[in-house]
């Protein structure tokens, strides 16, 4: 290892130790943070995407399409596979190791010198702004984290939002109901913003007052939407992201988390032998279980995080529903108990990372 790598590490080690598995809601940090930025976001054209399920995918491809006509996007999603620094990118390069470090110790000094104790994610919605500023972007393409209101990336102010889908999710932290989720996630609206949402009109009600909404159903009619916005014509190419419905050999990899997205990976496919699958504690692992085929064989395993659904509780809930369920301590000694049948990797992030680093499959490390 040299020693721009030695210090790009220290750079990960010290906001790994912000608390990276605490989910702490709030503006006041970041508004702190910003202020000593000279509040880059201010200065930025930002097409901000919240909901619930499709946000990164969205982002991803509306990332794609506009740099393919020669608009200059920053994209900033979360979370990451394997490496940070794909959260931070312009058009579909990632931020570099230098600029990430040198970017990371000067936040880290603003940090210290102000006694701000910044998140995790803060820190990284600040790099964000701040390089998609610095770096004179056309448009900063910014997914919220985690609802809407509370959210880091609020501190921004949407010219353009897209608000992709509705479902029940961090219970703990927006609302019990579809209705206060809504309502937590539409916060990022303001009076100005152009407004596109898959969300059903029964809960257009819930959305504040805004310049306009159009209504549609998938990635590619929101991002055709966003180019009659911007006055583009150009036809839009729906491109394959890593870790959603990702094919290699008999293995499918899908990031899906809760019970939305589980509902709509398994109607595209069901016919899976195994099904290898970690989930997050704050998640409701029983209804995510319970959408599975009966058929498949639960591969229940721990993920590398404090977080993690013990992979006891998940054979327990598997087995309370008659699936036929094994219990692996990591994803890899699940993989490896995998021959040739067909089987789907998922329930988190995290799971799929694992999945992909097994396979050895693009992007799997940090470098």
């Amino acid at each position: 290892m040299n020693g721009r790598e030695k210090e790009y590490f220290k750079a990960i080690q010290w906001i790994d130790s912000l608390n990276q598995n605490k989910i702490i809601p709030g503006l006041t940090r970041i508004t702190k943070l910003m202020d000593c930025l000279d509040n880059p976001q201010n200065r930025l054209k930002i097409i901000m995407v919240g909901g619930t399920n499709a946000k990164g995918s969205t982002c991803h491809n509306l990332n794609y399409n506009l740099s393919k006509v020669g608009v200059r996007t920053g994209c900033f999603t979360s979370p990451h596979l394997h490496s940070i620094r794909e959260r931070i990118r312009i058009g579909n390069k990632e931020i570099t190791i230098d600029e990430f470090t040198k970017a990371i110790f000067n936040l880290k000094h603003i940090d210290e010198e102000h006694s701000i104790g910044a998140t995790y994610f803060e820190i990284l919605t600040a790099l964000a702004y701040s390089y998609f500023n610095d770096n004179k972007v056309d448009y900063a393409i910014m997914e919220i984290g985690l609802g809407g209101e509370w959210d880091a990336v609020n501190i921004g102010n949407p010219e353009i939002a897209i608000l992709t889908t509705l479902g029940i999710d961090h219970v703990d932290y927006l609302g019990h109901t579809i209705e206060e989720i809504a309502m937590t996630k539409a916060k990022i609206i303001r009076e100005r913003t152009l407004l596109i949402t898959g969300w059903e009109k029964e809960y257009h009600q819930h959305i504040p007052k805004c310049q306009s909404l159009d209504y549609s159903k998938n990635i590619e009619e929101w991002i055709n939407l966003v180019f009659q916005k911007l006055e583009i014509k150009a036809p839009i190419e729906i491109i394959s992201i890593p870790g959603r419905f990702e094919k290699f050999k008999n293995f499918t990899l899908d990031v899906a988390h809760n019970e939305q997205a589980m509902s709509y990976l398994i109607e595209k496919d069901s016919d899976y032998e195994h099904i290898i699958i970690g989930i997050l504690s704050d998640k409701n692992a029983k209804n995510i279980l319970k959408i599975l085929p009966i058929k498949a064989n639960i591969m229940v395993c721990n993920l590398p995080i404090s977080r993690s659904n013990s992979s006891q509780e998940l054979y327990r809930i598997a087995k309370s529903m008659s699936y036929s369920c094994s219990e692996y301590d990591n994803v890899k000694e699940a993989m490896n108990n995998v021959k040739e049948q067909k089987t789907l990797v998922t329930g988190s992030f995290y799971t799929v990372s694992e999945g992909r680093q097994y396979l050895e499959l693009k992007g799997h490390s940090e470098l």
